[in-house]
């Protein structure tokens, strides 16, 4: 999920609450999950912005402890929930807590598509005071800390692709006994891009099908072995790859669909 921050609670759950007197927030509520982790979503005054304080522990992500400002797309019907907390994370926007129904999952970095599904806490909620929220944003944002975390980052976006990337190359290379390079050609990635799309993930396509060719059988791996010793990967207008001697040139873009399939009948038909 591209997002950022969001914490969702069903309409009843997040119902009208009374403002707390003087304060610019209202009575919030907690959301609890699986090992410790927890979220508390505080509306802030008025409630038509549609702005609330998104508190996230227990996740060991970045975001623990964090007060996080949030904004809510609500896409809710008469017969169904469909809300998002969304606030703004290394330059995007990013999700937190995801209600859908009666489900309510909470998202966080590290975790990639994987949500932790929490539920209200009665109990916690009881004991919340808002306005120790609110005072810890305050805190947080006259240090810089949000704005260091919400604002765009380049080189640290560049840095965790590049890790995902090695991690791909490196099931490959364990599937298909090789040990081929690879890397991911910056010079062709606008910043737009890396805050819409990602980046790793569009450029593990040839990866992942070598690596599907060596488990299906030995003559392959003979193959990739002798052919492949570099795959490295550009952004363009079009899926456009080239084999150089043993060096693949893997070409994607942002509109590129199926690109698995599309690299396994290159690699049949060039290798």
């Amino acid at each position: 999920m591209r997002n950022i921050l969001a914490i969702i609670v069903t309409v009843a759950t997040l119902g009208a609450v009374p403002a707390l007197a003087g304060a610019p927030v209202e009575a919030g509520k907690v959301y609890v999950g699986s090992e410790g982790a927890a979220v508390t979503v505080v509306p802030l005054t008025p409630r038509e912005a549609k702005k609330y304080l998104v508190r996230v522990e227990g996740t060991g992500s970045e975001f623990d402890g964090l007060v996080l400002p949030a904004t809510v797309n609500d896409w809710s019907s008469r017969s169904s929930v469909r809300m998002n907390y969304v606030t703004q994370y290394h330059g995007r926007d990013y999700a937190v807590v995801v209600v859908s129904g009666s489900s309510t999952e909470l998202y966080v970095p590290g975790r990639h598509s994987n949500g932790i599904s929490v539920q209200y806490d009665a109990k916690r909620t009881e004991s919340l005071k808002s306005d120790d929220v609110h005072s810890q944003f305050q805190k947080l944002e006259k240090a810089g800390t949000l704005a260091k975390l919400m604002a765009f980052d380049r080189k640290a976006e560049m840095t965790r692709h590049d890790g995902e990337y090695a991690e791909k190359l490196k099931a490959m290379n364990t599937s298909c006994g090789t040990q081929v390079a690879g890397t991911l050609d910056w010079t062709t990635v606008s910043d737009e891009l890396i805050k819409e799309y990602s980046i790793s993930g569009f450029c593990e396509a040839p990866l992942a099908s070598l690596r599907a060719l060596c488990d299906i059988s030995e003559e392959a791996r003979r193959t990739v072995k002798a052919k492949v010793k570099q795959v490295d990967c550009r952004f363009g207008a079009s899926v456009d790859p080239k084999l150089a001697a043993d060096h693949v040139i893997w070409t994607t873009a942002k509109d590129a669909s199926n690109q698995e399939e599309f690299a396994t009948r290159f690699f049949k038909q060039n290798l």
